[in-house]
C-alpha cells in the first residue's frame, strides 16, 4: 500500500511510540518492584484504579479534538505520555506512583480515538483511512515486540541507572512521535475562536452524546471486542487450569497471534469496501469468534496433541476475528460519526474497547472459565447474536446518514 506523506508520518509516529510502550511494558514491573520497592499488588491495583478513572477522562480527548484539531491534541497526548514516563524516574512511593500513573493512563486512553480523528481529517477517502489504520496497527505490533526485546538490556543489568535510562528513552520516543504527528496535514482543522453568527443555537441543539444507533453499536462492540480478553486472559488461564497442554503452549500461541495479525491485518482491511460489505464484516466477526470459542471448549475434553491442535485452531480463528473486527469498526466508527463531532463520537465508541479491558477479565474469570466448556458454548451463542445485531444497527445508521448527508460508499 502506497501511503501519503502524512500517512508515512503517522505510521512512523506509531512505530516510535510503540517501541516506547514495548520497552515500558517489559521493564516497568521490574523497575517498580525492585528499584522503587513497590509490591506487585500495589502496582497491579494502581494500574487497575487508573484504568477505571481514565474511562471518564478519555472522553475529554475527543471533545478537545473537535475544538482544537486532532493533530494538536494527539501531539499533546504523546507529549503527556513522554513526560509521565520521565516522571517515573523521580517516583519514590506508592502515592507518587499513583499520581503519575493516573496521568499516564488518561493520556493512553485518550490517544486511540484522537488518532482515528486525525486519520479521518488527513485522508478524505474512506478506504484509505481503513488501510492506513491497518498499517498503523501492524507497525504498532512490530514496535511492541521490538521494544519488549530491547528492554532485555535493562532487565539483564537490573540496576537503577539502567531502568532510569530506559524510562528517559521511552519519554524521548513519545516526544519524537509528537513531532512527527505535528507534521501531518489536516484537511480542515477546527479553530478555538468564537463561533460564527447563528452557530450558537446549532451548538445548543447538538447532542451531548452520540445518537441511539451509534451508542447501540458501541455497546455491541463491547461484546465483539471480546477477542482481546479471550487472548490475554481466557487463553492462558484455560490452558493452564483446564487442559493438559504444555505450559509453553501459552507463549507459542501468543506469538502465533502476533504473526497472524501482522500478516493478515492489511490484506483483510481491503475487504472493508462499501457500507454493505463493511457492515457484513461485523456478522463475520461474531461467527468467527464463536468458532474460536467452540475450539477452546473442545480443547478441554481431549488430551495431548489433539488438545494443542484445538487450541491452535482457536487462536487462528480468534486472530482472524481480530483483524476482521478491526477493519470493520475502524471504518464504521468514523463513517457513522458526524464530521463536526467526530472526536466526541470516536471517544464514546472507544469506551467499548476500554470497558472491555476493565470489565472483560472479571467476566472471563467470574463467569466463562468458572462454567468450563459450557461457558464457551454460551459465549459462542452470545457472540453470534452480537455480530448479527451489530450489522443490522450499523446498516440502519448508514441508511439514515445516507438520507441526511451522503456517505462515501
Amino acid at each position: 500500500m502506497k501511503l501519503t506523506a502524512g500517512g508515512r508520518r503517522l505510521a512512523a509516529a506509531a512505530l516510535v511510540q510503540s517501541l516506547g510502550i514495548g520497552l515500558f511494558m517489559a521493564s516497568s514491573m521490574a523497575y517498580f518492584t525492585r528499584q522503587v520497592d513497590l509490591s506487585a499488588n500495589q502496582v497491579g491495583s494502581g494500574l487497575a484504579l487508573a484504568g477505571v478513572v481514565a474511562l471518564g477522562t478519555s472522553l475529554l480527548g475527543g471533545a478537545l479534538a473537535d475544538r482544537y484539531g486532532a493533530r494538536r491534541v494527539l501531539a499533546a497526548v504523546y507529549v503527556g505520555r513522554g513526560v509521565c514516563c520521565a516522571a517515573y524516574v523521580f517516583v519514590t512511593d506508592f502515592w507518587q506512583f499513583m499520581a503519575v500513573t493516573l496521568c499516564a493512563v488518561a493520556c493512553d486512553r485518550a490517544g486511540p480515538p484522537v488518532l482515528q480523528a486525525l486519520v479521518a481529517a488527513a485522508l478524505p477517502e474512506r478506504q484509505e483511512r481503513t488501510r492506513l489504520l491497518a498499517v498503523v496497527n501492524v507497525v504498532r505490533n512490530c514496535g511492541l515486540g521490538a521494544g519488549a526485546m530491547a528492554a532485555g538490556v535493562a532487565l539483564a543489568s537490573d540496576t537503577q541507572a539502567a531502568y532510569r535510562v530506559t524510562l528517559v528513552a521511552i519519554g524521548l520516543a513519545f516526544l519524537s512521535g509528537a513531532v512527527l504527528v505535528l507534521r501531518v496535514p489536516e484537511l480542515a482543522a477546527p479553530t478555538a475562536g468564537p463561533a460564527p453568527e447563528g452557530a450558537a443555537e446549532q451548538q445548543v441543539k447538538s447532542r451531548v452524546l452520540p445518537d441511539a444507533r451509534y451508542l447501540t453499536l458501541t455497546g455491541l462492540n463491547f461484546l465483539l471486542f471480546f477477542f482481546d480478553t479471550m487472548l490475554l486472559v481466557a487463553m492462558p488461564v484455560w490452558i493452564l487450569e483446564h487442559t493438559d497442554a504444555p505450559r509453553a503452549t501459552v507463549s507459542v500461541l501468543f506469538a502465533l497471534n502476533t504473526v497472524l495479525v501482522v500478516a493478515l491485518q492489511i490484506p483483510v482491511s481491503r475487504l472493508a469496501t462499501g457500507q454493505r460489505r463493511t457492515t457484513r464484516m461485523l456478522t463475520w466477526t461474531g461467527a468467527v469468534l464463536a468458532v474460536s470459542s467452540l475450539c477452546f471448549a473442545a480443547s478441554g475434553s481431549v488430551a495431548g496433541g489433539p488438545a494443542v491442535a484445538w487450541l491452535a485452531a482457536a487462536v487462528v480463528t480468534l486472530s482472524l476475528a481480530e483483524v476482521i473486527a478491526n477493519s470493520a469498526v475502524w471504518d464504521l466508527s468514523i463513517a457513522l460519526a458526524p464530521e463536526e463531532q467526530r472526536g466526541r463520537y470516536l471517544s464514546v465508541f472507544n469506551l467499548s474497547v476500554a470497558g472491555q479491558r476493565v470489565l472483560g477479565p472479571v467476566l472471563v474469570t467470574g463467569l466463562l472459565l468458572g462454567s468450563g466448556s459450557l461457558g464457551w458454548v454460551v459465549a459462542a451463542t452470545v457472540l453470534v447474536v452480537a455480530g448479527v445485531a451489530a450489522e443490522r444497527v450499523a446498516r440502519a445508521a448508514g441508511e439514515r446518514i445516507r438520507v441526511e448527508v451522503p456517505v462515501d460508499a
